[in-house]
Formats: C-alpha cells, sequence, structure tokens
C-alpha cells in the first residue's frame, strides 16, 4: 500500500508504479470514477477519434468536394516521399 499525503490545493502525488501501468506521462489527462464505493483512477485516451463530433462545422461540404479534398492530400503525401 502506497499512502500520500494530499497537499492543502487538494493535490496529491500519482506514484511512478501507476503512472508507468496507465501509461500516464506529463500533460495527460485522468479522470476520477465513482465504482463500487471506491474511487478509480482512470487513464482519459486523447487520441483524434476520441474527438470525433466535438467540433461542428461551420459549412457543409458535398460528398465530391470531400472526396476530391482527400484525393488531394493522398496524391500530395506520395509526391513529398
Amino acid at each position: 500500500m502506497d499512502i500520500r499525503p494530499i497537499s492543502a490545493k487538494g493535490q496529491v502525488t500519482v506514484p511512478i508504479a501507476i503512472r508507468k501501468h496507465l501509461g500516464i506521462e506529463p500533460g495527460a489527462s485522468v479522470r476520477f470514477v465513482r465504482r463500487d464505493g471506491c474511487v478509480v483512477l482512470e487513464r482519459v485516451d486523447t487520441n483524434f477519434s476520441a474527438l470525433f463530433g466535438v467540433l461542428k462545422a461551420r459549412k457543409g461540404a458535398s460528398l465530391e468536394q470531400m472526396k476530391e479534398s482527400v484525393a488531394s492530400e493522398a496524391i500530395e503525401r506520395f509526391n513529398s516521399r
């Protein structure tokens, strides 16, 4: 058991073994979840798919415009090799 003090600001240092186990690095996000009478620390994945739907488009694009944009980007990436 690893006991840690809580600072006057309500902060606690997560032990390195726990950070490594969860894959938590500086700048990462975590959440506290109440579960079965306990509080669980979970890593929050901040990959692109987790952000899907967060931003709203200001202007719609047709399917044809999207296809052209994807094709253009693919050609640009292929040519930059």
